[in-house]
């Protein structure tokens, strides 16, 4: 019997350190914490913004689109999870998958409500992309 060993890389490229399924989920679960988490901020600040400069259409916009992303991601992740149920990589390749999604959520929500047209300053830094 061979073994394989998968080496899983977190959000920013870097292996995530471990040798066991465990250890490398919980590193996983880690990195997605993290995504969560600046996810959260860049919302707050939109919702912030959006209660602040615009009339409440906008706002409800937002956070109808908000509740449809979290549906597409559970939806998605799902899928790949799924896809990989044969295997003990699921639980990882799922957190990737969430990962990824975050990540690229919190650069649309940045772009499309964070930003202006003109030279005024961005309310919150560009986020990470990790490519």
């Amino acid at each position: 019997m061979s073994i394989i060993i998968v080496t899983m890389l977190l959000a920013s490229g870097a292996p995530c350190p471990g040798s066991t399924t465990p250890e490398v989920e919980q590193c996983l679960a880690a990195d997605l914490a993290r995504a969560d988490a600046e996810l959260n901020r860049y919302y707050t600040a939109a919702v912030t913004r959006l209660s602040k400069e615009r009339e409440g259409t906008a706002l409800a916009k937002l956070r109808a689109s908000e509740r449809a992303w979290i549906a597409y991601r559970d939806a998605e992740c799902n899928a790949v999870y799924e896809n990989w149920k044969g295997g003990t990589i699921r639980g990882a390749m799922a957190l990737g998958c969430r990962t990824k999604i975050t990540i690229a959520r919190t650069m649309a929500i940045w772009q499309n409500w964070l930003t202006y047209a003109d030279s005024t300053p961005a309310i919150l830094p560009e986020p990470r992309t990790d490519d």
